[in-house]
This record gives C-alpha cells, structure tokens and sequence, in this order.
C-alpha cells in the first residue's frame, strides 16, 4: 500500500529549502515507526517521494507525499499511520490529511498546476487584470539551464485579485511544464512598469492539481481510499 499526506509548510519552515524539507520528513517517518519499504542494494533508502518542490521562501497548505509501506513489515492503518507522523513532524510543518493510494503512476508525473495566493500588492493588480486579457505575454522565466523566454500567458490558467487586494492564480507545475509563482509576479511588475520588487511579495501555494478530463482535481480524489482529515483543519489565510 501507498500512504499518502497532505503537508503544511508554515512560517517555522519557510526558508528550509526541498533538501532539508525531505530529511525534516523522513526523520519524522523513522520516529513514529512507519514501516517503509526500502531500495535494494548497498545503500537501501526508504521509498517515499514528493509531488514538486516548493521554491524557498514560498510558504504551503498542498505539500504531498506517497510513503510506500513495507508489504513484509507491521501492519498499519491509513488512521493509525496519520496520528503518528503527525505526533512527530517537527516545528513548521504538519500532516493535515491522509489517504491509501492504489494507482501506479507517481505523484510527479501527475501533477500539471498549482495554486497561489500572495500577500495584497495593489501595483500589481491592474497589471494582473490586463495580463488576464492577452492572448500571448512573452517574458522571461528560470529554468535549471539558466534564463527563457517564454509565453507566460499560456501557461497561467486563472488570475484574479481576491478581496483585500491578494492575487490569486493557477499556473503550470510539473515536468510538463513549470512557472515559477516568483517569475510570474515579476513580470506582472514590468506589465505595471513599476519596480515593485515583486519576488518579495509573501507567496503562499494553497493547491497542486491533476487534469483528469479538463478539470482540476485533488491528488487525493484519484483512486484514493480511507481519508482522513485533522480534525477543524481548514485551508488558511497567509498572514
């Protein structure tokens, strides 16, 4: 069986970069006695991985991991494995629901959008609603081979300002294609023509989504069993 949980990456953990994310993890599964199936060979590491990595800095309510548990070892319960790991993630981070995952395909091969939700930036928002009426928006983007140009607009499903002033957007995440939040918030800046430092504006992912069909969709409503939820967990607001 695969477990899979849905993380919070919050304030306490904000600038732990990805590395330090998964060993913060994987000592919190060896401290509540999940039993993980392990890699052969010389070097056996425990079978666990993540959905996309969260850029630093960048605070998270839809951080995701499949766990693949040891067939050989103890037998757990999706409940009983939930109340574990969480009693042992450390400050910043929280398990706030799991389920029992049957499919085959990884959780990074499935994963095409994100969601976003900055701090208000009231520069930004006019250059937000016009960026949502073009048709192309060339701009530059980092990749791991350095700077890109790219259409932005394409790869942006959604934008829009929420009450009080926020932005909130759905973009492109995964192999598939990726925009980083920090890039798109730039080149909204030099939409608005103003330097508005916008990669320091507070970001904070609130979802990661499969298409099944042309909709958006919870890694956890894809052929997932036994969920589980924290009790009073409710989606937060970005302070």
């Amino acid at each position: 069986m695969v477990l899979r949980v849905r993380i919070v990456k919050g304030e306490e953990a904000r600038f732990v970069p990805h590395l330090g994310f998964m060993r913060a993890f994987e000592r919190a599964m060896r401290r509540a006695e999940i039993p993980v199936a392990y890699s052969e060979g010389y070097h056996p590491l425990p079978k666990f991985s993540f959905a996309s990595a969260l850029g630093v800095g960048i605070t998270s309510e839809a951080e995701y991991a499949d766990i693949q548990l040891d067939p050989d070892g103890p037998e757990i319960g999706v409940e009983e494995a939930f109340d574990a790991l969480g009693a042992k993630m450390p400050p910043g981070l929280a398990v706030v629901a799991a389920c029992s995952y049957w499919g085959k395909s990884s959780l990074a091969s499935r994963v095409e959008y994100a969601s976003y939700r900055t701090s208000a930036c009231p520069g930004l928002n006019d250059a937000a609603s016009v960026f949502a009426g073009l048709c192309t928006s060339p701009g530059m983007v980092t990749t791991k081979s350095g700077q890109k140009e790219v259409d932005i607009r394409k790869l942006v499903r959604k934008i829009s300002v929420a009450d009080g002033g926020a932005l909130e957007f759905v973009c492109a995440c995964g192999g598939r294609a990726h925009l980083r939040p920090e890039n798109l918030l730039a080149h909204l800046s030099s939409i608005a023509g103003a330097n508005l430092n916008a990669v320091r504006l507070r970001i904070h992912r609130t979802g990661l989504f499969f298409v099944e069909n042309g909709e958006l969709v919870s890694p956890m409503a894809c052929k997932c069993k036994d969920l589980v939820i924290a009790k009073g967990w409710k989606p937060g607001e970005l302070s």
